[in-house]
């Protein structure tokens, strides 16, 4: 992967350059937005993490991508003039195709703003039509009123070909890792896993990736952060509890999107020391499921779907769908790759109580007896 930042001070001004893969060849632009404040994104690359992605998928097949894409990240978001109005409860996105232009529409939710707009088309624009080779070329354009969440577009914009393309599979956890022993944490959506990942951070555990965890054949965690932050979910009274728990005070930035339906909001932490993050595939030490309704598939032959981490309703699956990518696929390998690490690592049961104090502190007692346990073995 290649990039070149232009730069003031140490603000990214803007940025562009080529992400080149086994399956996929993406050029893209990132820029800022204009008389944007100071913000906790300005010296951080839009594409921080992905060399280390891509490298990870990259098998030698040779020079012949079968996609090829220009993403482009514009200015701050525009509402469109046929934008339907958001309705309570209503579809988290809508998407629709005008002549050979598709577009996924994140409608604005309240005063927040944090409407997102990706578009794609094949032709007509500048940039797209046909390749070289004579694969189609695809341009897609993203706009999004919120900071993160524009960067969260862009990228899932990138991830998606790559993914689809590379044969890995997408579960929705949290994976941490300390001193060469790496747990992946899954289990149902609000089981309380990234309250649980945030207390290790806080412990000190590395989270090699939090909430999409790209999982290949092997059983190894790919890192991957957003925007060269992890994004945790958790409600801000659980990250002051934990702060005091452990100790250690969570220094990071809240995204400025509103709260989730369980009141907890999106976090960017940062560590307390320098030390960069993971960037090279972490063999899975351990399996934990994180089980607050007596359903986890802790024995072999049960079904693992519930902690797939993406579906074609997902964001990522809807970009797949606007880039007119099979998602099936994917959908597959991840049932394997969860089967084959259900069947082959060590596992455990965290059973969450309810009461977050009580859990943060039996959790944090568990996650280092397990990892002594793990390192005299």
């Amino acid at each position: 992967m290649t990039s070149d930042l232009v730069a003031t001070g140490d603000t990214v001004r803007a940025a562009s350059g080529r992400l080149t893969s086994d399956g996929v060849v993406a050029d893209w632009e990132f820029a800022a937005v204009p008389d944007a404040m100071a913000d906790l994104w300005d010296s951080v690359s839009p594409v921080a993490g992905l060399s280390t992605f891509t490298a990870a998928l990259s098998q030698g097949r040779g020079p012949d991508p079968a996609v090829r894409l220009r993403v482009r990240a514009g200015d701050a978001y525009r509402r469109p003039r046929d934008e339907p109005p958001h309705v309570p409860g209503g579809p988290w996105a809508s998407y629709t195709e005008r002549e050979s232009a598709r577009r996924i529409h994140w409608p604005a939710r309240e005063a927040s703003a944090t409407a997102g707009l990706l578009t794609a088309s094949s032709s007509g624009l500048a940039g797209a039509g046909t390749a070289g080779n004579g694969h189609a070329r695809t341009l897609v354009e993203v706009s999004a009123s919120n900071e993160s969440f524009r960067r969260k577009l862009f990228r899932m914009s990138l991830i998606a070909p790559l993914m689809l393309t590379g044969g890995v599979a997408l579960v929705h956890g949290v994976a941490l890792a300390r001193d060469g022993f790496t747990v992946l944490l899954v289990g149902d959506s609000g089981a309380g896993k990234s309250t649980l990942g945030l207390a290790a951070f806080a412990r000190g555990w590395h989270v090699v990736a939090e909430d999409l965890v790209f999982v290949s054949a092997g059983r190894n965690v790919v890192p991957l952060f957003l925007s060269g932050a992890w994004e945790c979910r958790a409600h801000p009274a659980d990250r002051a509890l934990i702060s005091r728990i452990t100790g250690t005070e969570l220094r990071g930035r809240d995204s400025g999107l509103p709260e989730d339906h369980r009141g907890r909001t999106c976090f960017f932490p940062v560590p307390a020391s320098d030390e960069p993050p993971p960037v090279r595939p972490h063999p899975i030490d351990l399996l934990v499921f994180v089980d607050r309704n007596g359903n986890a598939p802790v024995a072999e032959g049960q079904r693992v779907g519930q902690v797939l981490g993406a579906g074609p309703r997902s964001t990522l699956g809807a970009v797949a769908k606007l880039l007119r990518l099979d998602f099936s696929g994917v959908v597959r390998e991840t049932e394997e790759t969860l089967r084959g690490l259900v069947d082959r690592l060590p596992r455990r049961l965290f059973a969450v109580s309810g009461r977050p104090a009580d859990d943060v502190r039996a959790f944090l007692e568990s996650l280092d007896r397990w990892a002594d346990v793990g390192a005299r073995s």
